[in-house]
């Protein structure tokens, strides 16, 4: 291996040890915004202020390391396609953070309003936000591997992918069911929220899966 070659793979190594401190940064959030969901479930208007709280102060968390990560790939070392890769991979990740932050902050917008949803919808929103932290805890584990067993991070990715196709079906049940509800309801800004809030959960899903995918591609790189 080259001097060159040496270096950017150590490089490399450590922008993925700074990943793994921002995705689990990135699972504080989806662990809070699943005590959020369970919290709005209750009609417990002060627990889901302050899990919202605490999606928001490990968003902030999350978004700083983003930052830092950014700046260390900007000076350093690397191969333009890893470099790229690994760019994606810290972008795209956030992005599941700040999806989660957005849907938790209207289930609070709806909550202050005093409305609570039916169990149909509040248990699917459950399990979204149930998926969202398996799914980060599968995106944590496959980062780990990705340098010593690549096969093993791939396996994971499509775990996530897996997973995410579930959170698309509980989404479009629970859809079903709010619309039938909305209907009665004549509150048309809190249910504005609600859907929302459903969409910003599931896409939260979404961009694990997307951020398998990277994964998945600097796994194959190998």
């Amino acid at each position: 291996m080259s001097t060159w070659a040496w270096i950017s793979r150590r490089r490399e190594e450590a922008i993925l040890e700074a990943e793994l401190s921002h995705l689990n940064s990135i699972l504080e959030v989806a662990r809070n915004a699943l005590k959020t969901v369970e919290a709005a479930q209750q009609g417990d208007v002060g627990g889901v202020e302050e899990s919202y709280r605490r999606v928001k102060e490990a968003e902030r968390s999350a978004d700083k390391l983003k930052d830092e990560i950014i700046e260390k790939l900007s000076m350093g070392m690397f191969h333009p396609i890893d470099r790229e890769e690994l760019l994606r991979l810290v972008l795209v990740s956030d992005d599941i953070a700040d999806h989660l932050n957005a849907g938790t902050r209207r289930l609070l917008l709806a909550a202050k309003a005093g409305v609570t949803p039916p169990e149909e919808v509040t248990g699917r929103m459950k399990r979204i936000a149930e998926i969202a932290v398996e799914s980060v805890e599968k995106l944590v584990e496959a980062v780990k591997m990705v340098r010593r067993e690549p096969k093993k991070a791939v396996d994971l990715a499509r775990t996530v992918e897996r997973l995410e196709e579930e959170a698309d079906e509980e989404r479009s049940q629970a859809e079903e069911a709010l619309i039938k509800w909305c209907d009665t309801q004549g509150r048309p800004g809190s249910c504005i929220a609600l859907f929302n809030a459903l969409e910003s959960l599931e896409t939260a899903t979404d961009k694990c899966e997307d951020t398998a995918d990277v994964i998945r591609s600097i796994a194959i790189l190998q």
